[in-house]
């Protein structure tokens, strides 16, 4: 994990976490065949998605995973460090409460 460390690109995180998010909503709400995944039985799945983006957002899709592990490692190493936000069971590290608006935070 160090070696990623020198990845770290919080501008080009929060730019793809927007994207997906964008992205993700947009599929959820247009795409037929999302749509009948929701009402299944076994629901959707976040693989589901992946599986319908275009093959350029799969590769985006990795870029976002590999800066989203690295993040986690970071909020848990400050949380033990007792730096940055602290870790709550119902936000997470990011410490927004659910009055806030959120559009602008990662998910």
């Amino acid at each position: 994990m160090a070696d990623e460390m020198e990845f770290w690109d919080e501008d080009r995180y929060m730019e793809l976490n927007t994207y997906f998010r964008i992205k993700i909503q947009g599929m959820v709400d247009s795409d037929p065949y999302i749509r009948d995944l929701q009402k299944s039985e076994s629901g959707l799945q976040l693989t589901d998605l992946i599986n319908r983006m275009s093959d350029r957002d799969q590769k985006l899709w990795e870029e976002f995973i590999k800066l989203d592990r690295i993040k986690l490692h970071l909020d848990m190493q400050n949380h033990l460090e007792g730096k940055g936000t602290p870790y709550s069971p119902r936000h997470g590290f990011g410490g927004v409460s659910s009055e806030a608006d959120d559009s602008a935070s990662p998910w």
